[in-house]
């Protein structure tokens, strides 16, 4: 079976341990918790996640970690081998990061931006490197960290339609670390992803499409069900083989992770103090309240 690099694994589980339920169990029928929703059928091999933290599925420290202790129960769960990531709320995948978690004030120290980014990075590699079959169902916008979310895992369904996507951090204030730049690349190519990261570009679903930051457009009441048939053609291939095979095709971008992880909680937590990025944020926040009035 495949397993994961022993540093990445040793730091899988550092937020809220409480939480955990450290026994094994089957994640059947329909299952809620705050921010997730999860259904899995006794006769069905996969389950499907649907984020619902209103209003954008903003990530932050806390559904960041249910999200964690999610994946980790249902790769443990020996009669699941994938898993569909969708979102309950209309219009929207993820909105990304909820910026709130980055702006300092009283009640939200330096050491709350390190503990959060730390539990982005755990979240988002491990996803990236699960030995479940994934699939991102796109049914709204997924900009910056939403797109993110789709990115890593191993195949992306947008619906059609007035929606974008993008890694449009810049246009928040904020940079997007090296590995993630290098997966956008690894994507949709090299000068594409610059194209695209320098000028924080979000891109309708068809443009995504021609790109190759998305798999396939329909329809977006046809989207789960061809997600279900997706996924179920990936299941076809024998699970050691596969999991061996995305371990290997995912190793060199996961080595520049993890080389570089502690460096990278370092320089963000240093950026996210500066009064220039503080600003920055401010103003950005600002417009998008404006925008949903």
């Amino acid at each position: 079976m495949f397993l994961r690099q022993s540093q990445t694994f040793s730091k899988r589980l550092f937020v809220f341990p409480s939480l955990l339920n450290t026994g094994k169990r089957s994640l059947c029928s329909r299952r809620t918790n705050s921010f997730l929703q999860t259904t899995k059928n006794s006769d069905s091999d996969f389950a499907i996640v649907r984020m619902q933290r209103p209003p954008a599925n903003g990530l932050n420290l806390e559904f960041l970690t249910e999200l964690t202790i999610l994946l980790e129960k249902l790769e443990d769960d020996h009669s699941c081998r994938g898993m569909i990531l969708t979102s309950s709320l209309p219009g929207i995948f993820s909105a990304g990061i909820d910026m709130a978690e980055l702006t300092l004030s009283e009640s939200r120290s330096p050491e709350h931006v390190t503990a959060f980014w730390r539990a982005l990075q755990t979240f988002i590699i491990n996803l990236y490197q699960t030995h479940l079959v994934t699939i991102a169902t796109i049914t709204g916008h997924a900009p910056a960290g939403g797109c993110l979310l789709s990115l890593v895992c191993d195949y992306r369904i947008m619906a059609a339609g007035k929606y974008t996507i993008g890694i449009s951090a810049l246009r928040a204030g904020l940079f997007p670390p090296a590995w993630i730049q290098q997966l956008l690349a690894d994507t949709i190519g090299k000068r594409q992803a610059e194209l695209s990261i320098l000028q924080g570009k979000l891109y309708r679903p068809e443009e995504a499409l021609q790109l190759g930051l998305v798999d396939k457009v329909v329809p977006e009441a046809e989207v789960l069900p061809a997600a279900e048939s997706e996924l179920r053609e990936w299941l076809q291939v024998p699970d050691a083989a596969r999991i061996l095979t995305k371990s290997n095709l995912r190793r060199k971008l996961l080595q520049t992770f993890e080389h570089n992880r502690e460096k990278e909680v370092e320089e963000i937590t240093r950026f996210v103090q500066t009064d220039s990025f503080q600003n920055n944020l401010k103003e950005f926040m600002t417009n998008l309240k404006n925008k949903s009035r």
